[in-house]
């Protein structure tokens, strides 16, 4: 697999901050010379949001995928390969694959300094212009209206999943601005399915799209899911009611929700595809996605010495996500002791992230190795300090799961490594 490391670092161009608002600018005169690889491309699904986007697009993907078409991804970031960006007919690009098109975006950047996101996404627009598909799903890497990905003009269908703060310095500190910018990736005359959302932000999402003349739809208030005890589903939107669904995959209530949305999406889409109720059910059983509620499979004895605990890895990072896992913590009912550990991002630490947690779990603060710019452990500290929250911290990942292990003696455990999604390639070099 081909690593590329992070650069241009996001937010700078070498030494120049970043304009993001001529993104397109900079993107425009490279794709032209490319022979404009995005405007030969098949239907597209584009999906922005703050939480739940990885899952919204991987179940996208899976149910395509059961219904025999060849579906390419682009989602962001890449946990251990940049491969993982760039899916082609639902498999990885390979090395030599990637490595071409790379070569291609170079050559015809030539003068222009184009970031990090914005050469990946030219990268994926070639990559998907050179291989047959039936369908298209990219995911926004930040906010959306000044996305590389919404230069997209004419697409299928969008999404927006949960929206929560997330990239402040960038997207703003008021979520009815965040929703705005995420928003911006609707069309006319494209369909538009919203997730559960604060009050604040769907009410600028309506405003907009009642503006465009947008057909939109929304969760609970257009579609709705209903979970039964056995923990299958019942799915309603328009005229069609889906019963007794199979529990989802993914773990987690806030993964009903999630599918519910792609649901409505594909009832929308689905004269088109052809996709009956067989290949949707089979792909919410077989749904899979690194990081996001993952269980670690037979590893735990080798880190902890209780047989029966368990190590679990999620990608939530803000207080949204946080939340997310609180519920799901709280629906165990069972004597296990919980911990979470946490790393961040260089000031992506908030104090809600942590207070949520603080509720059902005890945190150990860790730098992430894996990050790019990891925050300082003491800097976590110093910030629970600040808002009354009981935060320990070990200088890194192994060291955290070591006291762990020796805290609980023979207790049965659950520790949950959240924060970071990079913290994920520092538990890999563990196992």
């Amino acid at each position: 697999m081909v690593y590329l490391p992070h650069w241009p670092i996001p937010g700078s161009l070498g030494n120049r901050v970043i304009d993001f608002e001529t993104v397109f600018e900079r993107m425009q005169p490279v794709l032209q010379r490319l022979n404009n690889p995005h405007l030969k491309l098949p239907p597209i699904i584009h999906v922005a949001g703050t939480n739940g986007k990885g899952s919204t697009v991987t179940l996208l993907g899976q149910i395509f995928k059961c219904n025999k078409n060849k579906v390419h991804i682009y989602s962001s970031p890449h946990i251990h390969h940049f491969n993982e960006r760039i899916i082609l007919d639902s498999q990885m690009i390979t090395d030599g694959f990637l490595y071409e098109i790379m070569e291609e975006v170079r050559l015809a950047s030539q003068d222009t300094l184009l970031t990090f996101m914005e050469s990946s996404t030219i990268a994926a627009f070639l990559a998907f212009s050179k291989v047959p598909a039936d369908i298209i799903i990219l995911e926004c890497g930040m906010g959306g209206r000044i996305d590389s990905t919404n230069i997209i003009q004419e697409k299928l269908a969008t999404i927006i999943t949960p929206i929560s703060f997330d990239h402040e310095e960038y997207l703003g500190s008021d979520i009815r601005r965040i929703a705005l910018e995420k928003a911006m990736i609707m069309r006319p005359n494209t369909p538009l399915f919203c997730s559960s959302q604060y009050n604040e932000a769907k009410e600028i999402i309506k405003i907009l799209a009642n503006d465009q003349e947008i057909d939109h739809f929304y969760y609970g208030e257009d579609f709705f899911i209903e979970k039964n005890d056995d923990q299958t589903f019942d799915f309603e939107f328009k005229n069609q009611k889906l019963i007794n669904l199979p529990k989802p995959n993914l773990d987690g209530d806030h993964q009903y929700i999630n599918f519910a949305t792609v649901l409505a999406c594909i009832h929308q889409i689905s004269p088109k595809f052809k996709i009956a109720e067989s290949p949707i059910r089979q792909a919410i059983q077989t749904c899979q996605i690194n990081s996001r509620l993952q269980k670690i499979q037979g590893q735990v004895n080798k880190l902890l010495k209780n047989k029966e605990s368990e190590i679990w890895i999620d990608g939530a990072h803000n207080e949204s996500g946080a939340f997310a896992l609180r519920k799901w913590l709280e629906n165990k009912d069972d004597d296990f002791v919980n911990y979470a550990i946490v790393g961040f991002s260089r000031k992506k630490c908030r104090p809600g992230f942590l207070k949520q947690l603080s509720e059902i779990a005890q945190i150990i603060a860790v730098r992430v190795n894996g990050e790019p710019h990891p925050e300082d452990p003491e800097k976590i500290i110093e910030i629970a300090k600040n808002h009354k929250i009981k935060v320990t911290n070990q200088e890194n990942l192994e060291q955290a799961i070591h006291f762990i292990s020796q805290e609980i003696s023979n207790k049965k455990c659950r520790i949950i490594i959240c924060g970071s999604f990079y913290l994920a390639r520092d538990l890999k070099k563990l196992l």
